[in-house]
């Protein structure tokens, strides 16, 4: 997939590209992580970091099996054969949160 838009810490627009030259733009919520929220300081940190770790229109990896009860796709998305989600993690932007 592709990048779209970065919404917050933990959450991101992709354009997934199911292939035969189909595409679906999906709204990804990071699995098994909690950002803080944007509303607060460091909820914009968060998001400021995802973004510069992040870029737009870069090609990712996506991995997901499930939705969340907002029609998220639940995901773990590498960039680099980085690991964004635990990337969050261990830079103390996000929380270890389970679904």
């Amino acid at each position: 997939g592709k990048v779209i838009k970065i919404i917050d810490g933990d959450t991101i627009d992709v354009m997934l590209d199911l292939g035969f030259e189909i595409q679906k733009r999906v709204r990804c919520r990071l699995s098994n992580i909690n950002a803080p929220a944007i509303t607060t300081p460091e909820g914009k940190k968060a998001k400021k970091f995802l973004i510069e770790k992040l870029p737009i229109n870069e090609t990712i990896t996506v991995v997901s099996n499930k939705y969340d009860k907002y029609g998220r796709s639940i995901a773990t998305i590498y960039y680099n054969n980085v690991n964004i989600n635990q990337l969050l993690l261990d830079n103390n932007h996000a929380v270890i949160y389970k679904e």
